[in-house]
């Protein structure tokens, strides 16, 4: 009988404890001061050391109750951070929701908010990280002078970042960031699928080191890129892999949106122009939701494009992005202005 009360009056005082809960949001969250972006807050993990930028605006994507926010901030890896709510300001937007009434028999998939994977009972999980589960991909450009002199990860040191500002290396064109198979129901997490090696030929290193330029002067950032995403595909080995996603960065590089960016190098671009472009392109203003243009402030740092999972590379532009437009549109580049940061002081 005392056992069983006991267990009543224990079960009175989890039921009384506040939940703590993450939910959808949306809005900007203007930075006060430059605080840590962490990947997981729990856990304080910040791998590339992100910061906000004081003043700076960043796409918010949800929000929790123990006092923080997820906001987009461009150039980290990855974007999704959460920082303190007393790091700035919200604006526009809807409140986030209440928390549901009754958690415990919710169905369909549980979401980590923390690192915005999703599971499913059953193994979901496992599937984030068998090879060849994908159902799409995301192609990741980089604008590497922006990112270089306007983000946290291009102020940490890149040996690429440095060149460019000594004056020993000028980049003009798009860059690689990643060609990244992707899973809808594992969010972000979709990753990280075997320890399979990264061996490049010289020859293939020769290639893409102009397109993606850390290379010119180590290999950590593609081993990484090769690890978290190039082995989640069977199909391409490592040298076929970086081979093929530096063609697709030099097709959309080649198409009229791509060298509307790189007439306008030291200047500044119109969004409203550059989707122009991209509807003259592919015969529909829909496809503005498979590409979001990524900023940094006013400036222009990544370009992130949605494949279908059969894309046709070497063709047009259109048929790059497939018969059936698809992504969640948006971005981070708020004002129509975009800025192109030239390489160099």
């Amino acid at each position: 009988m005392r056992l069983a009360l006991r267990i009543a009056a224990l079960s009175l005082v989890i039921s009384a404890l506040p939940s703590a809960w993450a939910d959808p949001a949306s809005g900007t969250f203007t930075a006060s001061r430059a605080c840590e972006a962490f990947q997981s807050f729990r856990k304080s993990t910040n791998p590339d050391g992100a910061k906000l930028s004081p003043g700076t605006g960043y796409t918010i994507l949800e929000s929790h109750n123990a006092g923080w926010t997820r906001v987009q901030v461009p150039g980290a890896r990855p974007p999704e951070r959460w920082v303190q709510n007393d790091c700035g300001a919200a604006a526009g937007g809807g409140a986030p929701p209440p928390p549901p009434s009754n958690p415990t028999r919710a169905r369909g998939p549980s979401v980590n908010n923390e690192t915005g994977s999703s599971t499913t009972s059953g193994g979901g999980q496992g599937m984030c990280k068998t090879p060849d589960q994908y159902d799409s991909f995301v192609l990741a450009m980089s604008w590497q002078p922006g990112f270089c002199e306007w983000t946290a990860g291009g102020r940490r040191g890149k040996p690429e970042c440095e060149a460019m500002e000594d004056g020993k290396l000028k980049v003009t064109n798009l860059t690689l960031h990643g060609l990244w198979p992707n899973r809808q129901q594992c969010g972000i997490s979709y990753g990280d699928c075997s320890n399979a090696p990264m061996n490049l030929s010289k020859e293939t290193i020769s290639y893409i080191g102009p397109w993606m330029p850390n290379f010119l002067y180590e290999k950590g950032f593609g081993e990484h890129e090769w690890r978290k995403h190039g082995t989640c595909q069977t199909t391409l080995n490592p040298d076929a892999y970086f081979r093929r996603a530096v063609d697709l960065v030099k097709q959309f590089n080649d198409s009229s949106a791509g060298r509307y960016i790189r007439q306008n190098i030291g200047g500044a671009i119109s969004r409203n122009t550059f989707y122009e472009k991209l509807k003259a392109e592919t015969g529909s203003d829909a496809y503005r939701d498979s590409v979001k243009l990524m900023c940094s402030g006013q400036y222009l740092t990544e370009i992130q494009v949605k494949l279908p999972r059969d894309y046709k590379a070497g063709g047009t532009l259109k048929q790059l992005l497939g018969d059936q437009p698809s992504g969640s549109g948006g971005g981070t580049c708020r004002r129509d202005e975009i800025r192109i940061e030239a390489s160099g002081r």
